[in-house]
């Protein structure tokens, strides 16, 4: 039983060294166990629902035994993801937040150690509390965090569970993943409002165990949501002074120029304020793009398509070197009108070809213009208009089917 459920060594001040920082903490499981004939534990270990419900009706066994290391049949089906014989263990008695094993923990911490969605989901159903803690301190949300499994990170989080809830040692979920480089947890954590500078009891802010993985990405989110990087630890080190304890100063650095600071965490100014350079960004398109078509219509083809290439990379590099202030070409453009202006720029200057050229030298076309025109306006419309939000499933059958990788990156690249 040592061997089930054995969890991640919570990270402390003593492991943040040069030889220790970069291990990654041990976590294994045993999910089978031996015995000579079936019973009731051997049945929930396979998910034989058949097995279970033949022992539990012939009065042979119960759905609230527990076998020598005081581990229950639900414990046994939850960790190895058997959907269905939960529900039938559940539906004869068994106690959804039965405490045991060498961590004291209960069938829905099995489930999240290994990130099992559709059993936090059935057990969370049938009343099991998120928020008991573990001989160890850990509660789920600890525990699917520990896994880096996006999705029942998600649905735990709209679940009644503090996001900052905290460890033994003072640990939140957010530590942990900063400290495990798991970027996408550091944002889903971040964008339900973890908070990026609260302290463990080593004075360890989650920028500093970000630092300890070395990951940039998790690095420029803490940084970008106020993670102070002047906070200091029980031994006076600052985040930037632990990277550089670490050799992480190169991560440290690209992180915060990718976020528009130097490497003391000073913004750089930018030409304009955040709304003019909004506008300036949505409006620079249409004049770059009147300048790309009169290169082109002027210049030979083999000289025009050249210089015009020349215009849009000038046009890019003005959008994210000077109006961003970024030191890449590719960052943060997605969170600008950047695309939205270039969108409205070619329409502006097809309308105005259609309306200088077109509509006065195809005068014999009077449905093709009115067509044009409905379609032209249409787009221009639904150009205005929300992207709308995701529907809430209305049954647990469409959330199964909802519910995975494809339709969660659908969800996440249109959302954010």
């Amino acid at each position: 039983m040592d061997d089930l459920v054995h969890a991640k060594s919570p990270p402390s001040a003593s492991l943040v060294s040069l030889d220790s920082a970069t291990a990654t903490p041990s976590f294994s499981q045993t999910q089978t166990m031996v015995h000579d004939e079936m019973s009731v534990f051997v049945a929930a270990q396979r998910g034989d629902v058949a097995a279970l419900r033949q022992l539990i009706e012939s009065g042979s066994a119960a759905a609230t035994d527990r076998d020598e290391q005081n581990v229950t049949p639900l414990h046994w089906a939850a960790i190895n993801a058997h959907t269905a014989a939960c529900r039938y263990l559940l539906e004869q008695g068994a106690d959804v937040d039965a405490r045991g094993g060498d961590l004291v923990a209960t069938p829905m911490q099995w489930a999240a150690r290994n990130g099992y969605l559709y059993i936090l989901h059935l057990l969370i159903a049938h009343g099991a509390d998120p928020t008991i803690a573990d001989s160890q301190g850990y509660n789920t949300l600890h525990l699917v965090t520990h896994s880096s499994s996006i999705m029942p990170l998600l649905y735990l989080l709209h679940q009644p569970i503090s996001v900052d809830s905290r460890d033994a040692q003072g640990h939140t979920a957010l530590m942990w993943a900063a400290y495990q480089g798991d970027a996408l947890s550091v944002d889903l954590l971040l964008r339900h409002g973890a908070n990026a500078n609260l302290k463990d009891e080593a004075g360890l802010t989650p920028l500093h165990w970000a630092v300890v993985r070395g990951n940039k990405v998790c690095i420029r989110r803490l940084v970008e949501k106020g993670g102070d990087v002047a906070a200091k630890d029980a031994e006076e080190r600052t985040p930037r002074d632990m990277a550089v304890e670490l050799k992480s100063l190169g991560a440290w650095k690209r992180a915060l120029e990718e976020g528009g600071m130097n490497e003391h965490g000073v913004k750089r100014a930018k030409p304009l304020s955040d709304r003019n350079t909004k506008i300036a960004i949505f409006v620079l398109p249409t004049l770059f793009f009147y300048l790309i078509f009169m290169t082109l219509s002027v210049l030979p083809w083999y000289t025009g398509i050249l210089l015009a290439m020349a215009e849009f990379f000038g046009m890019h590099h003005i959008v994210t070197r000077v109006l961003l202030n970024k030191n890449t070409y590719t960052d943060s453009v997605s969170q600008t009108p950047y695309f939205a202006g270039i969108i409205t720029a070619s329409l502006i200057w097809v309308v105005y070809a259609w309306v200088t050229r077109l509509l006065h030298q195809a005068e014999s076309h009077p449905f093709s213009h009115l067509m044009f025109a409905l379609i032209v306006g249409l787009c221009a419309y639904n150009f205005t208009l929300d992207l709308g939000t995701c529907p809430k499933p209305a049954s647990d059958d469409a959330s199964e089917g909802r519910l995975n990788g494809q339709t969660w990156w659908e969800f996440f690249a249109f959302r954010f």
